[in-house]
């Protein structure tokens, strides 16, 4: 069987060849909107294009540019012709911009609306255009047999800021969408929203190759605001969303403020319906599923942990928030929640062909999690690190968790953010930061260790304004955590710094907290 993912990708995009590949909504008009057929033979007209100009198989084609088809067929292409697809993120500053093109030094840079991030670079445009002479001249080219070879580069300093580049194999991607479009029970009726970044294996693999590969479609958001995904959620008949779990968040903290200002009436269906059996749950919620999406099926959390919390909230309510668990090294996806899981606080199982089991357990059952299987990246380009995370064939991820008697995996923390304080107890700083958290007026919270002790950097509103407010939540805080828990040392900022993915930039966090302590 070929893992390679053009051969495995391109049956799907023509047996669906009518459907709708990609809708993008537009800030004025109608939404654009291109089928499989268009997708499939923009990718081959593309693909001879790059053979023109030299591209083979084993050349670094680097990409930038918002999500949308172009970025899907510039990718789909690149596979095509055997060449290694180098993302580069279109919301870096130009000087990271180009740094990292530096680094991943391509023999080509695609980009599709990239404005002025790259404008003295050289570049190739990225056509949608579509010439049937050179689509025909590339369906004349033998197979390619590719499993094995290298398909993705990512470069990526994750949350900690260690540089590192990511080697991913057409096996490892390719078996980890077609494993996950049976996990989640999706097919051509789906409808995807797209919000994350394409120039990261999340989204690429989970908001673009799985939802191609089943025949379902993808929506653009004009704006990637509240209200317009909320719109689009809505609108389009969105079924489908993956996000990282400050969406799901925001979502509730929204919905519960809708509750409390609707009429009685109201109030009292949203309490029955809590105390239903989950089954009618399901069939009764119609009302509430209609104001967010009339075919919602799956929202998906991931990148972070997602607070158990933000979990039961939605399934109260008779709605399936899954929560899934992998790292780019991971092609990305190790585990999925079922749709409905009884252990909210874990990330489920291990999906086929993946084995999850934890380095010497303490006496919890916690230690270091290792991941084995089809979707364990060829390694980085650096060997020396690539050494650094190997262990035979398990990779070690440097996430701390524990597996229950059925093989649930639950998360307790970084091995690398493990503080360990003076009198030798542990403090898992995610665990702190989910309870800060759930206060409503915390945004968010990212602690980390200053002398052997966790202080904590806090996001609110008016920050200058609100030290006294911040000085009390922490006091409520502190009042129920064990000693070694206890937050003393506190800064107030807008907003923490980010990843491109969204994720806290917790390399960051010692910058912000010397900055914005308060005294």
């Amino acid at each position: 069987m070929t893992h390679d993912i053009w051969e495995t990708l391109s049956p799907q995009l023509l047996s669906n060849e009518a459907n709708t590949a990609w809708l993008r909504r537009l800030r004025a008009g109608g939404p654009e909107v291109y089928t499989y057929r268009q997708i499939y033979d923009g990718s081959l007209h593309l693909a001879n294009q790059l053979r023109q100009f030299g591209i083979k198989q084993g050349d670094v084609v680097s990409i930038i540019g918002p999500n949308g088809p172009e970025w899907g067929i510039g990718a789909i292409a690149t596979w095509k012709v055997g060449a290694i697809l180098a993302p580069v993120h279109i919301g870096n500053t130009e000087s990271d911009i180009r740094s990292q093109i530096g680094i991943l030094n391509p023999k080509i840079l695609l980009h599709h609306n990239a404005e002025r991030k790259i404008q003295d670079i050289g570049v190739e445009a990225l056509p949608i255009e579509v010439s049937s002479e050179s689509s025909n001249a590339e369906m004349q080219q033998p197979a390619n047999n590719l499993s094995a070879e290298e398909a993705v580069r990512i470069y990526t300093s994750g949350s900690t800021g260690k540089p590192k580049m990511v080697r991913l194999s057409h096996k490892n991607i390719s078996t980890n969408f077609v494993t996950c479009s049976r996990t989640v029970s999706i097919d051509q009726s789906d409808c995807f929203l797209s919000l994350l970044p394409l120039s990261h294996t999340f989204e690429l693999v989970g908001g673009m190759l799985l939802p191609l590969y089943v025949g379902a479609s993808i929506v653009i958001p004009k704006v990637l605001t509240a209200k317009e995904v909320m719109d689009a959620m809505l609108e389009e008949n969105v079924s489908v969303v993956l996000a990282v779990p400050r969406l799901f968040r925001n979502i509730k903290i929204g919905m519960e403020k809708k509750f409390q200002d609707k009429s009685f009436l109201v109030r009292g269906y949203i309490s029955l319906l809590r105390s239903l059996p989950l089954a009618l749950r399901r069939r009764l919620n119609a009302p509430i599923r209609k104001q967010l999406s009339p075919n919602l099926r799956y929202w998906v959390s991931g990148g972070a942990r997602l607070d158990p919390t933000i979990a039961q909230f939605f399934r109260d309510l008779g709605i399936s928030l899954r929560q899934g668990y992998g790292l780019t090294e991971t092609s990305p996806v190790t585990c999925i929640q079922e749709a409905f899981p009884s252990n909210l606080d874990s990330v489920g199982y291990a999906i086929e062909g993946v084995e999850v089991q934890i380095h010497e357990p303490d006496e919890h059952g916690c230690g270091e999690v290792l991941i084995r299987g089809d979707n364990i990246m060829i390694g980085y380009t650096d060997p020396k690190l690539t050494q650094e995370v190997m262990m035979d064939d398990w990779f070690r991820s440097g996430d701390i968790g524990r597996l229950d008697n059925f093989g649930n995996l639950s998360l307790t923390g970084r091995s690398k953010r493990m503080i360990i304080t003076e009198a030798g107890k542990n403090v898992y700083p995610e665990e702190i930061e989910t309870l800060l958290e759930r206060h409503p007026d915390i945004k968010e919270a990212g602690v980390i260790e200053v002398n052997q002790r966790p202080c904590a950097v806090l996001a609110m509103e008016n920050p200058d304004e609100n030290r006294k407010a911040a000085r009390e939540i922490l006091n409520q805080y502190n009042n129920g955590a064990s000693a070694h828990n206890r937050i003393t040392r506190f800064a107030l900022v807008e907003e923490l710094p980010k990843t491109p993915l969204g994720k806290n930039a917790l390399s960051q966090l010692p910058d912000a907290f010397r900055e914005h302590e308060v005294g």
